[in-house]
């Protein structure tokens, strides 16, 4: 399975201020002392040798997540990235025509807003299924596009548009894929989504908070999540103390996602639906912190050592 992530952030969207993008370009400069700036060729050598978040930004669109498998294509939510997913499939041609699945773990602002942009939703002959366990799903993205709040209602998109109501624990099938579902502690409800395809397994478990400590919590979890090829995780608060302050808030914090995916032998786990109150610089230092905390449990690793992924806008992988 090939996955890009085309929105990584959570709650709301958070572009690069002007600020920090302006550090980010007088590092670069000042640290630039023995490269040609006229040649292409060195400056990109520079750039892809910086370290991490130097010359990259994480982000600051919403959860949307692609996965692509044998000609297949299924997105995960329909946060703000959704748009830029859009963009992409147009410009690369898409015409309508051809069937498209989406997952929704739950209809939060962060995780629809990006439907009413996308693209594909205007063209003629698409057949969009978007598949979700929440009650009235089609009354929830309604609501959104209703013309108090948005121009534009889901009648005037073009597209054939079925909402696809799916029910919690039971198994799926989209084309190309195999789904299951787990409910989350998350305000309103989300799920946790393991997809099969081709003998592989992603688990996709954003906005979830993890009530306790003990492994009698956490043994559900560890069970949905088991022998996962990769876990896309909610870590959205660097430390517990956060998580302590934002109680019910629903979000998890990396140390958990570690603890779990450790216990269920997940081989990837991808750091997922970061803070938008956190800069690029705060991100990658959540980041270190939590290769840390791997690493001093590395004992755990040995039989089955864990790779752990940050996200960002624009990621693409193979599992």
């Amino acid at each position: 399975m090939k996955l890009t992530f085309w929105g990584t952030r959570g709650s709301i969207s958070s572009s690069l201020a002007s600020t920090e993008f302006y550090v980010k370009a007088k590092r670069l400069l000042m640290n630039a002392t023995d490269i040609d700036l006229e040649d292409e060729q060195a400056v990109d050598e520079y750039l892809l040798s910086r370290p991490v978040p130097e010359a990259m930004t994480f982000g600051g669109n919403t959860p949307c997540v692609e996965v692509q498998h044998d000609g297949r294509r299924l997105i995960l939510d329909c946060g703000s990235g959704l748009f830029q997913l859009g963009r992409h499939m147009m410009s690369t041609g898409f015409s309508g025509g051809k069937r498209i699945d989406i997952l929704q773990s739950h209809t939060h602002w962060d995780h629809i807003n990006g439907f009413p942009f996308f693209q594909p939703a205007f063209t003629n002959d698409t057949d969009i299924h978007i598949h979700g366990i929440h009650p009235n799903l089609k009354a929830r993205f309604e609501q959104q596009m209703d013309r108090i709040h948005f121009p534009i209602t889901l009648d005037d998109m073009t597209a054939s548009l079925t909402f696809d109501q799916e029910q919690s624990g039971e198994a799926f099938s989209v084309p190309g894929f195999e789904v299951e579902s787990m409910g989350l502690h998350h305000p309103g409800g989300s799920y946790a989504y393991k997809i099969k395809a081709g003998g592989q397994t992603i688990v996709y478990a954003t906005d979830g908070e993890y009530k306790g400590t003990s492994d009698e919590v956490y043994e559900p979890f560890v069970e949905f999540y088991r022998d996962a090829d990769l876990l896309i995780f909610d870590a959205m608060y660097s430390t517990m103390e956060k998580v302590i302050e934002k109680e019910n808030y629903g979000h998890s914090t990396p140390v958990i996602g570690i603890r779990l995916a450790l216990s269920a032998g997940v081989k990837n786990l991808a750091l997922f639906h970061h803070d938008p109150e956190c800069n690029d610089n705060q991100i990658a230092r959540t980041y270190d912190n939590a290769r840390e905390y791997l690493r001093l449990r590395g004992s755990e690793m040995r039989d089955n050592p864990l790779e752990l992924i940050i996200t960002y806008d624009g990621l693409e992988m193979d599992i």
